[in-house]
């Protein structure tokens, strides 16, 4: 670890030793990273991951935290955080290369100024272009993959880009090359109504201010929607809204939403997420699929 933190410091990267990861995710649950990284543009990035490879060190990758779960033992060796890659640039021709620690709404807004129109879906997302592509992110009956045209990854120590066609999308999935990392992505919007995309906008979230507990500290949904009903609507036949482990509770707005109550630990949500599911099959013969990812410090 002193090896990289020299290396670090030759490049001007920054870099804080023991962070709380309940300061960094949406949950506002988790333990100690040993070291998070942040690099501040697409370079330094790859410059980073290079390093980490040569020296053989564990690492992860996380963006805003937005739909992820990090336990209460932290997370082992180094956590590269893409939080300061933000640059977002809308060519006229409607394209946008975005940073792959870009927010989701930030591409929106800007897009909606320059009159494109096409990612009004992200209204509400809180995820980065990063784990947004990685999880093929939607809502509003749209989906990243509507819009991406090309995206940049890092794999085994270098840069390559995939077109729309190389990546085979799913519902919350995408087929990314195992290990690999999105650096960048351009997307591709159209021209249309500043107007009529602000009202869409609008009524999107106004749903989701009506439907979701977006003033509580929450991780988004929990679990992606099984065939033939959603998985809000399972669990609250199942009685999980309200339901409480600890300082952990489903949402009384919206049961497939994991609120935080303000004392909550990675325990009490990850608890909860394993008796969702084993009720789920017990009763309904339903396997629950997480749409958040939980991330758990390798035991030595």
């Amino acid at each position: 670890m002193n090896r990289l933190v020299k290396e670090l410091d030759k490049m001007e990267c920054e870099y804080v030793s023991g962070f709380s990861m309940s300061r960094y995710t949406s949950m506002r649950v988790g333990g100690i990273a040993d070291l998070i990284v942040y690099p501040k543009n697409q370079s330094e990035l790859i410059a980073v991951f290079n390093i980490l490879h040569s020296f053989g060190l564990d690492w992860t990758v996380l963006g805003g935290g937005s739909n992820t779960i990090i336990d209460d033992d932290g997370i082992k060796g180094v956590l590269v955080s893409t939080r300061k890659m933000r640059d977002v640039q809308i060519l006229e021709s409607g394209k946008v290369l975005a940073e792959a620690g870009a927010v989701l709404g930030t591409i929106l807004n800007k897009s909606l100024r320059a009159g494109f129109s096409g990612f009004e879906f992200a209204a509400g997302i809180p995820g980065t272009v990063g784990g947004g592509i990685a999880m093929n992110a939607g809502a509003n009956e749209g989906e990243i993959k509507d819009v991406v045209e090309k995206v940049w990854i890092w794999s085994d120590g270098k840069e390559f880009v995939l077109s729309r066609g190389e990546i085979n999308f799913e519902y919350r999935k995408s087929d990314l090359p195992r290990g690999s990392v999105v650096t960048r992505a351009l997307f591709c919007l159209t021209r249309g109504s500043r107007r009529e995309s602000e009202k869409r906008v609008k009524d999107y979230l106004d749903k989701r201010s009506q439907t979701q507990p977006i003033t509580t500290s929450n991780s988004g949904s929990i679990f992606k929607n099984p065939p033939d009903i959603p998985a809000g609507k399972l669990l609250e036949e199942l009685g999980f809204k309200g339901f409480r482990i600890g300082g952990a509770r489903f949402s009384e707005l919206h049961a497939n939403f994991i609120v935080n109550s303000g004392s909550a630990r990675a325990s009490d949500v990850i608890r909860l997420i394993q008796t969702a599911r084993e009720e789920a099959f017990l009763t309904k013969g339903l396997l629950l699929e997480t749409e958040v990812k939980i991330i758990r410090k390798e035991k030595s």
